[in-house]
């Protein structure tokens, strides 16, 4: 496709960027946007912009020019390529750089592991998958203590391969050694733990095989024989049975000599417990387990409870207990959600425990005599490999998937006997530590933390600009810590839009010996306001640091070889947010100076920042709920540094960093209903943008039980599309939890009614629910009095 023309009117992008804020500023406005690049022929001008304006498309954003028609497009940013992504000839690991309900899952190279004297080295090749793994994955619990880099967290607590190195006090274990252990970041080519946590594997199995035992079987060890003293003769109640939790539990419970009552949430999973030889097999889904357990125990209750269910079916599951029973609950959803536990059933001498195998890496004398015992019963036959479902790294999504749904019998099992796609950045660029590097706002927030990542990145003389200079409340802090680094750091009082005063700076540094190689534009001052209300002197004051400052840069430094000339823009300046007219306009006005720089072959970037923690505007005004509100999450500093970093190794052009929750916006910014968004939304976004706009054209003039049946199909369908099954095979008078919600799910649907329904509805709403129909009563009154967006904020 031909590209457009050579840019010519940077100034012109200003009126364009604050008319994006007009679009969401003014609803029951249709703001559109048309450049016309004018051609030799009126005529023919006048007749392609008369076509446009009177048979428009979708399209806000519309450039006519001599080569032809082009609209914009906002896409998700991908690394360039690097020659060496597809060579996997090193360590490599997997990392969560965005988690979400789709999160982002990247290969990336691995550190170097460090042994200390009780440690082993696994070369890894294979690992299980964990359900923890998906809600880290999903952003619904922290990642473990260890596990986190720069650019995101690791996954994985437990894996199979080969010894490639032991500590100077381990014994037990040799170079070559086939084992199992417990791993933190296990879902890696290799990963280091302590001796107690790892397990020798018997010569005929294998390691996908291996993989399945650690997690299962520490954790039961841990729960039924160490917590529950579960004794011969005795009877548990094992929820979940089909998975690995529940399979590795009846092993266990059989070697023990106790009863099972087992429970399955589907025909066939109940049918396979059967073949199994599991003699009493109930359905999980349903409440009618209490009475049921009743009946097959004469009234006594059970001594043990495997606990994996949530809600009403976890009370219920207590009711169950015989006095001095025991309650093993492995469950997240009741303990993140804070969810309380009805103290009468502890009046029998009920005792309670909450296991997370996770946690024992942090006591191996815990892990340790738990593997023993695995190993000795596999030795022995008692205990064997669980079924599993295999999936080759370069697949880790699907398999992640099919945990989170529960498509799976036992373990989901990642191999890598093909290893994966690993992405290797380009290496970081290295400044001259001989030449100057000047930043404009360089002496407080987002312009330190970029003076920092400089300074780590080489540079050795930088000139930090600030209209206060040295009396910027962070200054001194920062020039200690820069001296502390060998770096020469100089404070300068200068306000970008004084021509003369940035000359002489430049002159200072001409003159210094260390000659300017890299800019990076970081001043602003914010005046927000609505359009309507902003004044030309208002105007004026926000767009003057970043238009005038821009082009004097730009002009001043025209005959001068630099390396890097980066301008901070903002994500309001590709949503147009509402009272943010002027800093938008002084935004998009330098993206379009980046674009003319970068045609003329003159170094260019701009970057426009999301919401940051810790620093600037967002954290002086505590903004934090705000923005979340209105969809977009903070990157912390460190996060910023990297992005910056690979940014410029790269040299992108015009790229956007930061969370944002785009179908979110979309609910509160009502320009970013066109196609110029589209790539970013869902796919589930872009299908149900229509039906949405159906739905509440028909609530508009239903009557109450016409609107309460229009919503509760519409629930219908949302809980169905999680499920994977169809809304006619749903009972809507049963609890979530019976027709298999589990907490993960529940997150999904709370997304999957924003998206069908474009309503928010509250994580514990959707918990405490008592089924389908109860859901749609708490939806409608929120459907037809849909919140409009809030005041004006500024998330960078």
């Amino acid at each position: 496709l031909p590209a457009p023309e050579a840019p010519t009117h940077s100034g012109d992008a200003a009126v364009w960027g604050a008319a994006r804020c007009l679009a969401n500023e003014n609803a029951q406005l249709t703001v559109r946007r048309i450049s016309l690049d004018r051609g030799t022929d009126p005529a023919a001008d006048a007749t392609r912009l008369v076509l446009e304006l009177l048979a428009p498309t979708g399209d806000d954003e519309v450039a006519l020019t001599r080569s032809g028609r082009f609209i914009p497009r906002v896409v998700r940013r991908r690394p360039d390529p690097n020659p060496s992504d597809d060579q996997a000839d090193g360590p490599y690991q997997l990392e969560v750089r965005t988690p979400g309900l789709s999160p982002e899952l990247v290969w990336t190279p691995g550190p170097p592991r460090d042994l200390g004297p009780d440690d082993v080295l696994i070369e890894i090749r294979a690992a299980g998958l964990n359900y923890r793994d998906v809600l880290v994955s999903a952003g619904m619990v922290p990642p473990q203590p260890g596990t986190s880099t720069p650019t995101g967290h690791r996954l994985g607590i437990e894996c199979a391969g080969i010894v490639a190195a032991v500590g100077s006090q381990v014994r037990d274990f040799a170079r070559g050694d086939r084992v199992c252990a417990l791993v933190l970041g296990g879902l890696a080519s290799h990963a280091v733990t302590n001796a107690v946590t790892v397990a020798h594997l018997p010569a005929d199995m294998t390691f996908t095989e291996g993989a399945t035992l650690p997690v299962v079987f520490v954790t039961n060890g841990y729960s039924l024989n160490y917590h529950a003293r579960l004794a011969p003769g005795e009877t548990i109640l094992i929820h979940g049975a089909t998975g690995g939790i529940g399979l590795s539990a009846l092993q266990l419970a059989k070697v023990c000599g106790a009863n099972v009552i087992a429970t399955a949430g589907t025909q066939a999973k109940r049918d396979l417990l059967r073949l199994l030889g599991v003699q009493h097999v109930l359905d999980s889904r349903s409440l009618d387990f209490t009475e049921d357990v009743r009946r097959l125990t004469g009234g006594h209750g059970v001594d043990v409870v495997l606990n994996s269910l949530a809600g009403e079916a976890l009370v219920r599951s207590l009711e169950v207990l015989r006095p001095g029973g025991r309650f093993i609950e492995l469950g997240k959803r009741d303990i993140l959600n804070n969810s309380q536990l009805p103290m009468r059933f502890l009046d029998n001498n009920i005792a309670v425990f909450a296991v997370d195998a996770s946690r024992l890496f942090h006591d191996p004398t815990v892990a340790g005599p738990q593997l023993s015992e695995m190993t000795t019963r596999i030795s022995t036959m008692d205990y064997w490999p669980l079924p599993h479902q295999v999936y080759p790294a370069s697949r880790v999504h699907d398999a992640i998937a099919a945990l989170q749904h529960s498509r799976h019998i036992g373990k989901v099992i990642i191999d890598f006997e093909q290893p994966p796609v690993v992405h290797r950045p380009h290496p970081p660029v290295t400044l001259n530590p001989e030449a100057t590097y000047l930043i404009t706002g360089g002496l407080t927030g987002l312009g330190a933390v970029t003076a920092r990542q400089l300074a780590a990145r080489g540079a050795r003389h930088l000139a930090l600009l600030g209209r206060r200079g040295t009396d910027t409340p962070e200054a001194a802090g920062l020039l200690a810590e820069l001296d502390q680094l060998g770096v020469q750091a100089h404070g300068y009082a200068v306000d970008v839009t004084d021509t003369a005063a940035l000359r002489e700076v430049l002159d200072v540094i001409q003159a210094g010996g260390h000659p300017l190689r890299g800019i990076v534009h970081c001043a602003m001052v914010l005046d927000d306001d609505l359009l309507t209300e902003l004044t030309a002197e208002r105007i004026r004051t926000a767009l003057a640091p970043k238009m005038q400052g821009g082009l004097a840069l730009d002009n001043l430094t025209a005959d001068q070889d630099l390396d890097f000339m980066v301008f901070y823009s903002s994500i309001t300046t590709v949503i147009g947010m509402f009272r943010q007219g002027s800093y938008a306009a002084g935004n998009l006005f330098l993206e379009a100076l980046t674009r003319a720089r970068r045609h003329s072959g003159r170094p260019a970037m701009a970057i426009g920042w999301g919401m940051i923690s810790d620093i600037g505007y967002v954290a002086r005004n505590q903004l934090n709920d705000t923005l979340a509100h209105l969809g977009t999450h903070p990157v912390t500093p460190d996060e910023v540094r990297s992005e910056f970093d690979e940014l410029l190794t790269e040299q992108t052009m015009i790229s956007a960093v930061g969370r944002f929750d785009w179908h979110r916006m979309a609910q509160v910014l009502p320009g970013l209903a066109v196609p110029r968004f589209a790539a970013v939304m869902s796919t589930d976004n872009r299908q149900t943008d229509s039906g949405l706009r159906d739905l509440r054209q028909q609530l508009d003039t239903a009557s109450d039980d016409d609107a309460f049946t229009l919503v509760a199909e519409a629930v219908a369908e949302a809980v169905a599309g999680v499920l994977l099954t169809t809304p006619e095979r749903l009972d809507r008078t049963h609890r979530l939890d019976q027709l298999g919600l589990d907490s993960l799910m529940a997150a999904e649907l709370v997304v999957a009614i924003r998206n069908r329904l474009g309503c928010e509805i509250p994580p514990l709403e959707v918990a405490s629910a008592t089924g389908i129909n109860d859901l749609a009563r708490r939806v409608l009154p929120r459907l037809r009095h849909v919140a409009g967006g809030g005041p004006g904020t500024h998330p960078s």
